[in-house]
């Protein structure tokens, strides 16, 4: 069995040399270059992961909390809107680690997310208003954050 792995390998081998392709050495030298690399920020990636996760869970719930009643359908809008603002700020959060800037612009999107989408969340689930005063800070912390990527 080892001998026809062996014959593969090289065939493989003469068939990439063949058609221009990097052989083995060199291509072991670019993965261990690669997985050296430090990403700057990584941090906000498992952020990410973390708050997508919860945004599918709470989109999850929302689905199935409201009663039928005209003000839980206003108030399944607003979850609906947290929701929404969350589940793209999490996937936005991903590409924190690729701008100039990436502890200011991470900071501001995820102190903007967890204000703007936990006050509608709040508000959503017990019909308190007491809260939804730190939603527009949310919002404005998010709109800085997109526009700290592109300074």
């Amino acid at each position: 069995m080892a001998g026809v792995w062996n014959d593969i390998c090289r065939f493989s081998g003469w068939v990439g040399q063949s058609v221009g392709l990097p052989g083995r050495v060199e291509v072991e030298k670019v993965i261990i270059k690669e997985v050296g690399m430090r990403i700057p920020a990584r941090g906000f990636i498992r952020i990410a992961g973390l708050s997508g996760a919860t945004a599918i869970a709470m989109g999850a719930y929302g689905a199935h909390a409201f009663k039928e009643s005209e003000a839980a359908e206003k108030l399944k809008v607003t979850y609906d809107t947290g929701y929404k603002m969350h589940l793209v700020h999490s996937v936005a959060l991903l590409a924190v680690p690729l701008t100039r800037r990436p502890y200011l612009v991470g900071s501001l999107m995820t102190t903007g997310l967890v204000l703007f989408s936990a006050s509608c969340y709040y508000h959503a689930l017990t019909g308190n208003t007491r809260v939804r005063w730190v939603t527009p800070y949310g919002g404005m912390l998010l709109i800085f954050a997109w526009l700290a990527m592109v300074v």
